[in-house]
C-alpha cells in the first residue's frame, strides 16, 4: 500500500528516523495537531459538500455529492462502475469463450489418451542424439 508515493518500509523508516531525531514526547505532539487538523480537513469537506449539494438542488440538478473526501479505492469503484457498459460485453465474450474451450479440452484429449492428436515423430537414425521421446528416439527410462 503506498500513500502519496511514500509505501509501507519507507513509512517505517521515516517514522523510525523521526523518533530518534524528535524523541518520542514531540512525536505525540505531532501526531496530535496532525489528527486535529486532518479532522478539521474532513468536517470543511463535509461542509463544503452540503453547501455545494443545495445550491446543485436548487439549480435543478439530480446528483449526489460524497460526503467523504474521495479515497483511491473510492475513486476506483467509481471509475469500475462507469465503465460497467463497456466492460461487460467483453466479460461475457471471455466467459463464453472459456466455456467453449472446456468443451473442446476433453474430445482433444480422448483422441489418442494422452493429449493431443500429433502426428508421430520421424525415425532418427544412430548420427543423432537421443534426446528422449520428444526428439523421436527410444524413452531415456528404458
Amino acid at each position: 500500500m503506498e500513500f502519496l508515493g511514500v509505501g509501507g518500509g519507507e513509512l517505517v523508516a521515516i517514522l523510525i528516523i523521526a523518533l530518534i531525531v524528535a524523541g518520542p514526547k514531540r512525536m505525540m505532539q505531532w501526531a496530535y495537531v496532525l489528527g486535529k487538523y486532518t479532522a478539521k480537513a474532513r468536517a470543511l469537506w463535509a461542509e463544503s459538500m452540503t453547501y455545494l449539494q443545495q445550491e446543485l438542488k436548487e439549480a435543478g440538478m439530480d446528483v449526489e455529492l460524497p460526503k467523504e473526501p474521495p479515497t483511491r479505492g473510492s475513486i476506483n469503484r467509481q471509475i469500475a462502475k462507469s465503465l460497467t457498459p463497456v466492460t461487460k460485453p467483453l466479460e461475457d465474450a471471455l466467459s463464453e469463450t472459456s466455456r467453449q474451450i472446456n468443451e473442446v479440452k476433453p474430445t482433444v484429449t480422448e483422441s489418442n489418451g494422452r493429449g493431443l492428436n500429433l502426428p508421430k515423430a520421424p525415425p532418427t537414425d544412430d548420427s543423432q542424439p537421443n534426446l528422449g521421446t520428444w526428439s523421436g528416439g527410444k524413452p531415456v527410462d528404458e
